[in-house]
C-alpha cells in the first residue's frame, strides 16, 4: 500500500485529504489502544547505617569522608582519606600535616582524625 507521506510533489492539504479519501475507501477504524497494566516496583529496604566506633582504626572506619592525619612509612607526616590507599600529601611535621587536613576537611564538609605516632586516636574534629 502506498503511503501518502512518501509521494513527493504534494503539499500538506493534498497529503492531508489524500488520507482521508484512503481512510473512506479502506473503511479504517483508527486502532484501538489496549489498557496497559502498570505494575509498580516494589520499593527495596534501605541498608541501616552502623555507628562508627570511638576507639575505630583508620581501616575499620565506614568511608564517611574523614581525613586522618597519620605517620607515613617512609618517614614525617601524611593525610589521607578514609579507605584511601595513597596519601594526598606528605609533610615535615605533624602541624604542617594537621593544617592542610583541616583545609581540605572543611572544604569537603567533613572531619579530621589525628593519630598519634603508635597509631593510635588522638583527637578527632
Amino acid at each position: 500500500m502506498c503511503q501518502v507521506d512518501d509521494m513527493p510533489g504534494m503539499g500538506l492539504f493534498s497529503k492531508l485529504k489524500k488520507k482521508e479519501e484512503l481512510r473512506e475507501t479502506l473503511k479504517e477504524e483508527p486502532e484501538k489502544e489496549e489498557p496497559k497494566e502498570e505494575s509498580k516496583p516494589e520499593p527495596k529496604p534501605k541498608p541501616k547505617k552502623e555507628e562508627p566506633k570511638a576507639d575505630a582504626k583508620e581501616g575499620d572506619t565506614p568511608k564517611n569522608g574523614a581525613y586522618f592525619v597519620s605517620t607515613h612509612p617512609d618517614g614525617g607526616w601524611q593525610v589521607k582519606k578514609a579507605g584511601a590507599q595513597k596519601a594526598l600529601k606528605r609533610f615535615k611535621t605533624k602541624a604542617e600535616a594537621e593544617e592542610y587536613a583541616k583545609t581540605v576537611a572543611e572544604n569537603q564538609g567533613t572531619n579530621v582524625v589525628r593519630k598519634k605516632k603508635d597509631g593510635k586516636i588522638q583527637k578527632k574534629h
